[in-house]
């Protein structure tokens, strides 16, 4: 398990990412161009923040001059959180329990991600998903690491 854990420790930047629906590669809710980082240190700590490539600056720099639908959007295209992690390696799977996040309802909460080591990438895949559709969904983030 020690050697997972340093397998897993480091700093990983998001190389691909991607939703699959019933066997078909649609783009990961966040869009086609996703940018991100996962940290996790040999402690359990962890912390990930992910967003869209592609987001607009706020039409004002000062704050009460954005308007609501700027606001929604930006909270829309940026996702974030950090907590301590767990691996159970038996069951290829790591838990991220959630300390704090951008999303309001996943504080003391965990996050569980199914994961692959290859020889240069992490993968982490989210159990089946229903989203707004009301259809079930993988989302696949592809992790490269950068730093030890």
């Amino acid at each position: 398990m020690e050697s997972l854990i340093k397998e897993f420790a480091g700093t990983w930047e998001l190389e691909d990412s991607f939703s699959e629906k019933e066997g078909v590669k649609i783009a990961f809710p966040l869009g086609k161009k996703v940018v991100g980082r996962i940290n996790y240190d040999v402690f359990g700590n962890m912390a990930a923040q992910l967003m869209s490539s592609d987001r607009k600056p706020f039409l004002s720099k000062n704050p009460s001059e954005v308007s609501d639908p700027e606001y929604r959007k930006a909270f829309q295209e940026y996702t974030s959180y950090f907590g301590t992690y767990t691996i159970h390696a038996e069951e290829g799977k790591v838990t991220h329990h959630v300390k704090g996040a951008s999303a309001p309802s996943w504080p003391g909460n965990d996050q569980v991600r199914y994961f692959e080591m290859t020889e240069k990438n992490l993968i982490l895949k989210t159990p089946p998903m229903r989203g707004q559709d009301g259809q079930k969904s993988v989302h696949t983030l592809v992790w490269k690491k950068i730093t030890e």
